[in-house]
């Protein structure tokens, strides 16, 4: 029997529920246990996150001929698909896409590129000169997702003005190698760390509805936590035509809301956000996803698919009284120290003081 009160009352200090509760909260299925569930996910989103939405949108950059095998991809060269295939862009390019973002109400542009890893002397003198001139111009939060990055790599892109890297598990520990095939889940994990190292903003998350359990689904859930990642991009499968997971369409709407609120209870303190495949998958749930813990979305188009108008972003934030977060953004509260979540502490002798989350 889950304790919402409870869980509501840790959420509030940064405290995550424990993987057990997880795997409690996957089995919710009447409507009254679901309703608590969303009741919980929102007190704990507007306890840390108020009423502000975390706005992204994404340029793909460099598109196709990827030489691995992610099975949900159509950018990958081993499936026939009729996803767009160009070299890197233009810095010139890439900062006018980022201004048109910024002035269409975007406040974290991400800088996406096809590969195994972004190594080249050209691509990385691209995105030096793309970062440096969109910190200029904008000021908005700046981003990239470029594969399994060095560390030398990234600590040279950060002195350009890259404050954030993306890089999704994309899937659980137990499911990865039915998903991605020729890189392993420690090479994800390693990326994150090397990011993490040099202290940048981490964006990771993955992919939903690709035939993992609900129980893989707390499984990634619980490793996010660990890496300690900053922000947690919840994508749902829009399967794409040509790539071994074409067929693949399991979700239902109340099992994405049920997705979201399960990351928001794991990872209190962090930004969640909507991201690929919510318009297909969400369908007219989407104005429920914020009551379920998210307060972020990315806007516009994605990858290879397209996505809402900006406006209709808008009016849906705007109806629910909420407003987009303006730049720069604050520190999200730390999480709370993997000491201090381990099994058989006692957490009722617990402070705001000595949890470092600034009280509300």
């Amino acid at each position: 029997m889950l304790d919402w009160n409870d869980i509501i009352d840790r959420g509030k200090r940064g405290i995550g529920v424990s993987e057990d509760e997880g795997l409690a909260i996957t089995a919710l299925r009447e409507s009254e246990d679901l309703q608590q569930l969303l009741d919980a996910a929102e007190a704990v989103r507007f306890h840390h996150k108020a009423d502000y939405v975390n706005t992204c949108g994404i340029t793909n950059a460099k598109s196709g001929r990827c030489p691995e095998r992610c099975n949900f991809c159509s950018q990958s060269a081993h499936f026939k698909t009729a996803a767009p295939k160009f070299t890197t862009k233009a810095a010139d390019t890439i900062v006018e896409e980022a201004e048109a973002a910024f002035a269409g109400g975007v406040r974290e542009f991400s800088i996406v590129m096809a590969g195994r890893k972004i190594s080249s002397e050209r691509d990385l003198s691209t995105l030096e000169d793309a970062f440096r001139r969109i910190r200029e111009s904008t000021g908005m939060q700046t981003c990239a997702s470029l594969g399994l990055m060095t560390k030398p790599d990234l600590e040279r892109l950060q002195k350009a003005g890259m404050q954030s890297m993306h890089h999704n598990l994309e899937t659980a520990r137990s499911y990865h190698a039915e998903i991605v095939e020729t890189h392993s889940y420690d090479d994800e994990v390693e990326t994150l760390r090397n990011a993490k190292s040099l202290g940048m903003y981490v964006c990771s998350g993955g992919i939903f509805g690709m035939g993992e359990t609900w129980a893989q689904r707390v499984e990634m859930a619980i490793d996010l936590r660990e890496i300690d990642v900053d922000s947690v991009p919840i994508n749902f499968l829009n399967p794409r035509p040509g790539t071994p997971l074409a067929e693949k369409n399991d979700l239902t709407p109340v099992d994405c809301l049920k997705i979201i609120a399960l990351y928001r209870l794991v990872l209190p303190t962090k930004d969640i956000l909507v991201c690929g495949g919510r318009e297909m998958n969400l369908l007219n749930e989407q104005s429920n996803m914020f009551k379920a813990g998210a307060n972020g979305l990315m806007m516009g188009n994605y990858l290879t698919t397209k996505g809402l108008n900006r406006d209709h972003d808008f009016d849906l934030i705007e109806s629910l009284g909420m407003a987009i977060r303006p730049p720069p953004h604050a520190p999200h509260p730390p999480s709370v120290p993997p000491a201090v979540r381990a099994e058989g502490t006692d957490l009722a002798g617990l402070t705001e003081k000595n949890l470092a989350v600034p009280s509300k």
